[in-house]
């Protein structure tokens, strides 16, 4: 384990910070903290997942936010996905995300009922792509120390929402 100053933390803390700071920085600067044992361990994890079945695109978002603060996003194209699979995806995208940053406690919000009661065990499951996609997401959950998943209002998902749309454009763009 790397020992750091208190100055060091705050300076890699606020660094962190910096709305310019590219992505890819932040999630080096996330993973120091991590692990010289100093990173705030619980995290926020928004996703989404859309998709145009006229041109069959879709795509994926997510972000990452500790104490409040967005430390991670993305954002994918996807192709011939249905909205369903787009939203599983997008979530498996997230809880890999999580495991790569070493947060160990996740509350999970995405505004698909359908896949957050799935997780839950609430609904069942009958497409066999879902089945498949439905556990690779538990397997993946697997490696999370504790972890919630909670329906939300897509107005309250506007960062995964948005983020998911540009990969639907990057899709569409590509076809």
């Amino acid at each position: 384990m790397t020992v750091l100053s208190a100055k060091e933390i705050q300076a890699l803390t606020a660094a962190a910070d910096l709305s310019d700071l590219p992505v890819k920085y932040r999630k080096i600067i996330a993973g120091l903290l991590a692990r010289s044992g100093t990173q705030a361990r619980d995290a926020d994890l928004f996703v989404d997942g859309a998709a145009d079945l006229h041109s069959q695109t879709a795509g994926i978002g997510g972000a990452v936010f500790v104490e409040g603060k967005e430390i991670y996003c993305f954002s994918e194209p996807l192709l011939n996905k249905t909205n369903n699979e787009a939203e599983y995806t997008a979530l498996l995208k997230g809880i890999q995300t999580i495991l790569e940053l070493k947060l160990v406690n996740i509350n999970i919000y995405s505004d698909s009922e359908l896949v957050v009661n799935q997780i839950k065990g609430n609904y069942k499951i009958k497409n066999d792509r879902m089945i498949a996609l439905h556990g690779q997401v538990m397997d993946a959950l697997n490696g999370v120390k504790t972890w919630s998943i909670h329906h939300i209002r897509r107005e309250k998902n506007k960062r995964a929402d948005g983020l998911s749309k540009q990969g639907m454009a990057l899709a569409k763009a590509a076809k």
